[in-house]
């Protein structure tokens, strides 16, 4: 879970979902179909990311001992100050697309191979790649880079996906599995997760402990709680690429990210 995205904190005036943030575009082809009509929510209260950065900082004052803190902030975040798992979807903003992006990908490459993808995104030469050599040249069409903090976001958790995935690295493209690419969504979306959480109540973990052994671990066990969460939506909806209906990357993307969100916000009811 990388930091380079990391600011001061998100401030108690900043919109649910910022007025900037226009709703993501299909940036390829018709194969996405993003709804384009909800509303944005308001400005929330001024204080409302007070009490879980309080509590997240606390557990981060703890070494990470106080993992029931952790949850606790992260259970709060979702609950209290996002209003619920529906708001905190649209606040990932450009990672929603990013991830939709990848899905249709891992469908296109199930259905018919690399030239499926090729076709997909008019573009030559993927074959006889190895996974990591593909996903960086498709870079640019995953996570169009538009500037700002949102998009920077979702295009350090795509990149951070690929440096954390060294077992399929070496492996050519088109002999990638389905349980490979869904370990590789998994991670794009959980460090969207994480990067969206630590930039609203975890500022603090700009100033993690010296100890790098203990930082390590902070880092960890958040990243861990999260990928467990998008994990067992993944199992919950019965997500594979085989079984994404065209046109619906979108829509399953934001079905597992609410779930998870769900089950991140109840972990803190169980403390």
């Amino acid at each position: 879970m990388g930091t380079s995205t990391h600011n001061s904190g998100q401030n108690g005036r900043t919109p649910l979902v910022p007025s900037w943030l226009e709703e993501p575009s299909d940036t390829a082809s018709s194969t996405i179909n993003i709804e384009k009509s909800y509303d944005i929510p308001p400005d929330g209260a001024t204080d409302r990311f007070t009490k879980p950065r309080g509590d997240f900082t606390r557990y981060i004052n703890s070494n990470g001992r106080d993992r029931s803190r952790s949850r606790k902030s992260i259970s709060k975040y979702i609950k209290q100050s996002l209003g619920g798992s529906s708001n905190a979807v649209k606040r990932l903003g450009a990672a929603r697309l990013s991830s939709a992006n990848l899905l249709s990908i891992a469908r296109a490459l199930h259905s018919g191979g690399v030239s499926a993808v090729e076709q997909y995104l008019n573009i030559t030469n993927l074959v006889g790649k190895t996974a990591s050599e593909v996903f960086i040249t498709i870079v640019d069409f995953i996570c169009p880079d538009g500037g700002t903090q949102d998009e920077g976001i979702a295009r350090e958790a795509y990149i951070s996906a690929i440096e954390e995935t060294p077992e399929i690295a070496n492996i050519p493209f088109d002999k990638l599995t389905s349980d490979q690419m869904l370990l590789f969504i998994e991670k794009t979306m959980t460090n969207a997760i994480c990067a969206r959480i630590t930039n609203d109540i975890g500022n603090k973990l700009l100033f993690l402990p010296d100890d790098i052994e203990t930082a390590n671990t902070i880092v960890t066990q958040i990243t861990d709680l999260i990928s467990g969460a998008i994990s067992d939506a993944i199992t919950e909806l019965h997500v594979t690429p085989e079984n994404i209906p065209q046109k619906e990357a979108i829509k399953v993307v934001d079905e597992v990210y609410k779930t998870a969100f769900d089950i991140l916000e109840s972990i803190g009811d169980t403390e």
